[in-house]
Parts: C-alpha cells; sequence; structure tokens
C-alpha cells in the first residue's frame, strides 16, 4: 500500500459494524480494551432499534411515513429464520411490504441514523476524551447502501426508481446531519450491500419471487450503478468503506459464496465508479477456501483502496486454518487488513471478548506473515 493509503488507514482490523450489547457505550469499552492498536475507526455496534439491520426501516420509518402504505404485513414482526448450515432459501414472497400511496411524491426526511449517530457520537468523543478510546481513532457508521434498504420491502419493483432516488436523498440529508456533529476528518462511513451480493451470488435465480429477472451481467449493472451516486456526500476528508455482504439472516453465508469473484468485480467498479477516493472495502472468505477461491484477487484494479478480508472465524480451535486463509490469500494480494466475515450483532454477548481476543491473535500473527 502506498504511504497515503496507510496513513489514512493504519489499523489491521476492521468491525464491520453491529455488536450484540443494548448500548454503544458497552460496544466502545469492550471493543477499545479488546482490540487496542488494530483499528482505524470503531463502530457504536448499531444497538438497539438497528440490531435487525435493514429491518429497522420498516419497523420504525417506513410503517409511520405519511406516504407509504403497508402491503404485506409480517404478522409478529420479523423473525430469523433456522436453517440447516448450507440450506438457502430462494424465490420466497414478500414478509414486509409497502407501495407509494396514490398521487405521492415520496420523501424520506428523517431515516434516523443521524439520529442514531449523533446520540453516540457524544458518548464515543466522551470515552475518548476520558482514554478509554485510543487518540486518533474515528467514528465510524455503517449505512445500507439504497438496494439493501429497499430492495426487500417494496414489491412492487416498478416503483423501484422512485423509492430508491427518495433513499438516497434521504441518506445524503443523514449523512449531512452526521456532518453538522462530527468533524469530517473523525469520521468514517461504510456502505454495507448485502441483498446487492445475495442477489449477484444467485446468478439468474431470485432470492425474492417479486424481484426483476436478469442475468448476471443485468444484475451486476443494476447494483454498481447505485454507485455512481452513494459516495457524494462524503467529504474527501471523511473515510470512505464498502462491505460486500454475504448476510447473516438464516444463518451465513445466505446463498454459496464460490469465490471472490462477485468481491472484486465490485469493488473495481465502485472504484472506477467513484469521484473520490474509495478508502477500503472488505470481502467476506469461507472457513476452507482453495486456491480459485483466492484467484480472482488477481484481477483486482483499485488502486490503494485497502482491502480487509473476513478470513476470522473465530470458533476454530486452533490458528492453523486461520494461517492457510491468510497464506492462501497472500499468493494472490500481498497486502491486506483482516476482519470477521459479518458484524456479531446476532451472537451472544458473552462471547464477544473471546471474538475480539481472536481478533488480536490473527492481527498479530498477520504481521508475522
Amino acid at each position: 500500500m502506498t504511504s497515503g493509503n496507510a496513513a489514512r488507514m493504519p489499523g489491521d482490523v476492521l468491525l464491520v459494524g453491529s455488536m450484540p450489547f443494548d448500548d454503544a457505550e458497552t460496544v466502545f469499552r469492550e471493543t477499545a480494551k479488546g482490540l487496542k492498536g488494530h483499528l482505524t475507526a470503531m463502530p457504536d455496534g448499531e444497538v438497539k432499534e438497528r440490531k435487525n439491520w435493514v429491518g429497522m426501516l420498516p419497523e420504525y420509518v417506513f410503517a409511520f411515513h405519511p406516504q407509504l402504505e403497508e402491503t404485506v404485513s409480517p404478522g409478529g414482526g420479523l423473525e430469523q429464520p433456522d436453517l440447516p448450515e448450507g440450506v438457502h432459501l430462494s424465490e420466497l414472497d414478500a414478509f414486509w411490504a409497502f407501495k407509494i400511496k396514490a398521487g405521492e411524491k415520496l420523501v424520506f426526511d428523517n431515516l434516523l441514523y443521524a439520529d442514531f449517530a449523533i446520540d453516540s457520537y457524544a458518548t464515543f468523543r466522551r470515552l475518548r476524551n476520558e482514554g478509554v478510546i485510543e487518540p486518533g481513532t474515528r467514528f465510524q457508521v455503517s449505512l445500507p447502501a439504497p438496494n439493501s434498504a429497499i430492495d426487500a420491502f417494496f414489491n412492487d419493483n416498478s416503483e423501484w426508481p422512485e423509492v430508491h432516488e427518495a433513499y438516497l436523498r434521504g441518506i445524503n440529508h443523514e449523512i449531512q446531519r452526521i456532518l453538522e456533529v462530527v468533524p469530517a476528518n473523525d469520521l468514517a462511513i461504510q456502505f454495507d450491500m448485502a441483498w446487492e451480493l445475495v442477489d449477484l451470488a444467485m446468478g439468474e435465480a431470485n432470492y425474492f419471487a417479486f424481484w426483476p429477472r436478469s442475468n448476471l451481467e443485468g444484475k451486476i449493472e443494476r447494483h454498481a450503478a447505485q454507485l455512481n451516486e452513494i459516495w457524494k456526500a462524503v467529504p474527501e476528508e471523511t473515510l470512505l468503506g464498502y462491505h460486500w455482504c454475504y448476510g447473516t439472516w438464516g444463518g451465513w453465508p445466505m446463498t454459496d459464496m464460490k469465490d471472490l469473484s462477485l468481491c472484486v468485480r465490485m469493488s473495481n467498479e465502485a472504484v472506477k465508479r467513484a469521484g473520490r477516493r474509495l478508502d477500503y472495502v472488505h470481502m467476506p472468505v469461507i472457513k476452507e477456501p482453495d486456491d480459485a477461491f483466492f484467484a480472482p484477487l488477481d484481477d483486482l484494479k483499485i488502486g490503494d483502496t485497502k482491502v480487509y478480508l473476513g478470513v476470522v472465524h473465530e470458533k476454530e480451535a486452533s490458528l492453523e486454518p486461520f494461517r492457510r486463509r491468510m497464506q492462501g490469500a497472500r499468493k494472490h494480494l500481498a497486502d491486506f487488513g483482516i476482519g470477521g466475515v459479518c458484524g456479531y450483532g446476532r451472537i451472544d454477548p458473552r462471547d464477544l471478548p473471546e471474538v475480539l481476543r481472536v481478533h488480536t491473535v490473527c492481527a498479530e500473527e498477520l504481521a508475522k506473515l
């Protein structure tokens, strides 16, 4: 990596975002204790209302929006399916869906993300001033990209262009509100793309029956198109990262992950379509990858954008599987940081200290290889 990139992204560990606690202060304290010296930026854990990730939007935003009406109700609320390992869902009907009311022009004037971030930043700054959080650590805000935020909850896809545009304007407004409180050079913005990668990984099949039919190239163009826009509200002084996510709804990954080709393709598209520096991308890695899994890394064309590979699988008896994954990746990418495959919001909070300890041990091992 170049010195400019190293200065902006010095941390060798990335936390994607979600953590299994009920308040941001616990997240910050546990993270600061468990990963001291390894993070560029620290997330607030996406606690409370955000535990279900984009599930927060129908529950707290769409259901109360005066310009939307519910078309499909989940009944008792969102329940994560309990699936055997290796079993994936496909061609589902909508489980919670909305439409724009007739004659309305949709505007999202409060998506709540700024409210959460501003509240968490006050705690973050206090703990950093007290020396709990290391000086120089940035505040990380993870946001759903438009297609992840919208595509599962609007089952009339003829409305998607209008809803996507409204969400993009809304999320830009959220970022602007955050920047009124959080200095641009103290902030990291990460866009999470899960439904996008799940859709791509299914090829010509669909996760939801109401998604538009397309071949892989058509899907890539549809999901990459949002990369032309989502960076525009993020100032140059703020770190910008993308998390290519295979999801944990019903278990990780939500669909088969044969190799890193989709993550590489989307990373190349992201850098090509951004009108500013893309500071990092995160790519998950399966437990037992072969050389073919990592080979697409040879095709990366992302300049000095830092890559974090999700090579940490915390429930392993030894470091040997981690070493094998790192050595396999090193054949195709000389320099990278590490992380888990996704966030940790759905694990038992009692397991989190051990998860962070494993990240630290793996980071120390990374430095030796």
